[in-house]
Formats: structure tokens, C-alpha cells, sequence
């Protein structure tokens, strides 16, 4: 089950990417893309494979008081803002313009004012998920070119490498999406194998070598953020259609879940070990949280629930950095997607 986000529903296939097409374009809409309910068996697991069960915990009094700036393009319909470096800079993707019906990516420095398009030519879309302090964005492209299907990129300056975990399907299984980048130089995100089910891989930048990761338990998961200390954070779906988030550490996968949430989404994590995402509690509507402490269990994990006060159809947070600055999107009441970034 994969979340997707305000883009386009038919893809299914990002943590970050399309809520569906109906409150601005959408609420929020998970999809069962991947097929019946069966562990994926990724070979050559990068990671030591062993996890600690979900233990109970609570929702916390507010402890960073985040002041919110909405980032939104002036000529487009929705945005999103996806990531976040240590030196501020973000990247995040527009659509709904009246120049053209593509979704395109960009990136943008304080005070957030200019948007410096990054479009891949010729592909379909082009969606930037995740920018290192090194000048690395990462992200993925729709149909670029000649080729079909989702190919995962690199963009270090101008320079554009599209790359495919080798291990994907074919046809609409044909989807490789870079979600996370460190300044260490390894990337995180998903492919689909053959059977349609998605697997988390850590990618070498430089070696263009994927190995899968292993949620124990895991259905469909992805990973979606690595701290510079190579610790990782994502989200599995189980084979009793439970959504929860991860945090890899030194071999360990450690499993969260918001208190009283049906589902939980991580997103990105920090050098602090604070962990973003987003949950969907019991009326079906979407909330940011920011987790500190996501290896210690019970009342020592420490939730805050983030919302954007404009944000009546729901916040979702996507990006944190080491000076625990936020990124993230939120719809308003009148079912428009904004962008936004928030600073303690």
C-alpha cells in the first residue's frame, strides 16, 4: 500500500509523491498497486536483518514551536516542498500552471522568493525528492525520452544521470525512485521487482550499486531518508496491511507507529535521529509528526503532531534537517496544495 501524493494517482509508486487528483487535485488516496498480500525476498540485504517489535507509546506536549512560511510557485495550481539541506536550500515540485499540464521540479534558496526550474527534457514529469549540502538532488523521472516507465535520477550541478536498480519488472513495473540522498554519498528508495511488490535498496553514488534492504515482516516498503551516519528511515506495509514507520540503526530495524493512528509514513530523518513523516489518524484525515528518539520505545519516544494552521484538509511533512527545519505541504479549505517550510 503505497501512500501517493497530489500528482498523478495512476502511478502509485512514491511515499512523497501524489495524493491522488482531487482536492487541489486530491485527497490524499493509498492504493493497493502491488498486488496480494506476500513478502518480497530481496537478495544481497545490505543491512544485518533483525528488528524490535512496536511498543506502546504517547502523543507529547509540542516541544518544537515551528513557525510556518508557505513556499508556493506564483503560476502554479499546487505545490509541495520534498526536501531540505543543512545550508537551507530546498527542492520541491509545482504543478497546474496554465502554461503547461506537466509537473515540474525546482529548487530554491532563502527566503524563498525565486524558483530555479530542474526538469529532465523531454520526460513526462520530473519529481525532486531529496537535495544533499554537495549539490546531489535525487528524485525520479516519468518516461524521459525515447525510454518508457520511472527511472531514479542524480543531478550533481546541471548534470543529469538517470539510473534502474537492476532487479525491477517490466511494463508498469518498470519503476526505480530515488527518495533520500546523504552527503556521504549513498541514496536511498524503492523499486518494484517482477511480482509487483516494492523493495527498499541503498544505492552507492559513484559505484551505481544497488543492495536491497529487508524490513522484517515487510509486504511492500520503501526507504525514504539516510542521515549522514548511513542510518535510514522509510516505511513498510505487513502482510495484515499495518503501515508503520522504520529507523534502521546499526543493523536494527526499529518500527513506530503514531499513537492511535491507522497508518504512519516516515519520510526523512536527521543527524539527531529525529524522524519526519506523516500519519492518517481515525477519521482518515493527514498529519506531519516530527519523532525524537525512535530507538527507545514506550514513553521515551517523544511524537509531535504538526499541522499547518491553513491546513484544514490536511499537513504532511516531508523533510527535516540537522537544524531540525521542516518542509512539507498542507491543503487549505478550499482544496488548494501549498508548500511550505517551518523553523523552530
Amino acid at each position: 500500500m503505497r501512500p501517493t501524493f497530489q500528482v498523478i494517482p495512476i502511478l502509485c509508486k512514491s511515499p512523497l509523491l501524489a495524493v491522488g487528483l482531487a482536492v487541489g487535485i486530491a485527497a490524499l488516496a493509498l492504493s493497493a498497486c502491488n498486488g496480494p498480500a506476500s513478502s518480497f525476498s530481496p537478495a544481497g540485504a545490505a543491512q544485518p536483518q533483525s528488528g524490535r517489535p512496536l511498543t506502546g507509546s504517547s502523543a507529547t506536549a509540542s516541544p518544537i514551536p515551528f513557525k510556518f512560511q508557505t513556499v508556493d510557485d506564483p503560476n502554479s495550481g499546487w505545490n509541495a516542498v520534498n526536501g531540505i539541506n543543512q545550508l537551507g536550500k530546498i527542492v520541491g515540485v509545482y504543478g497546474g500552471g496554465q502554461s503547461s499540464s506537466l509537473y515540474r521540479s525546482y529548487y530554491s534558496r532563502p527566503p524563498y522568493s525565486k524558483f530555479s526550474g530542474m526538469n529532465y527534457a523531454g520526460a513526462q514529469g520530473t519529481y525532486a525528492i531529496g537535495v544533499s549540502s554537495n549539490k546531489i538532488v535525487v528524485g525520479y523521472v516519468i518516461d524521459p525520452g525515447s525510454q518508457s516507465g520511472i527511472w531514479g535520477f542524480l543531478r550533481v550541478n546541471s548534470a543529469w544521470t538517470l539510473t534502474s536498480d537492476p532487479n525491477e519488472g517490466t511494463g508498469s513495473d518498470q519503476v526505480t525512485e530515488m527518495l533520500g540522498v546523504n552527503d556521504s554519498g549513498s541514496a536511498v528508495g524503492l523499486y518494484v521487482n517482477p511480482s509487483g511488490f516494492d523493495v527498499p535498496f541503498i544505492y552507492g553514488i559513484g559505484t551505481d550499486y544497488y543492495s536491497d534492504l529487508n524490513p522484517p515482516g515487510a509486504v511492500n516498503a520503501a526507504a525514504t531518508g539516510i542521515n549522514g551516519k548511513n542510518e535510514i528511515t522509510g516505511w513498510s506495509t505487513n502482510g495484515k496491511g499495518v503501515t508503520e514507520g522504520w529507523f534502521l540503526k546499526t543493523g536494527t530495524y526499529y518500527f513506530f507507529q503514531y499513537p492511535g493512528a491507522q497508518a504512519t509514513w516516515a519520510t526523512s530523518l536527521n543527524w539527531q535521529d529525529q524522524v519526519c513523516g506523516y500519519y492518517e489518524d481515525g477519521q482518515g484525515k493527514f498529519h506531519g509528526f516530527v519523532l525524537t528518539g525512535p530507538t527507545k520505545g514506550g514513553s521515551q519516544e517523544l511524537w509531535q503532531a504538526v499541522d499547518e494552521e491553513n491546513g484544514s484538509g490536511g499537513t504532511w511533512v516531508t523533510g527535516i534537517n540537522n537544524h531540525k527545519y521542516i518542509t512539507g505541504y498542507y491543503v487549505d479549505n478550499n482544496g488548494k496544495q501549498h508548500g511550505f517550510l517551518a523553523h523552530p
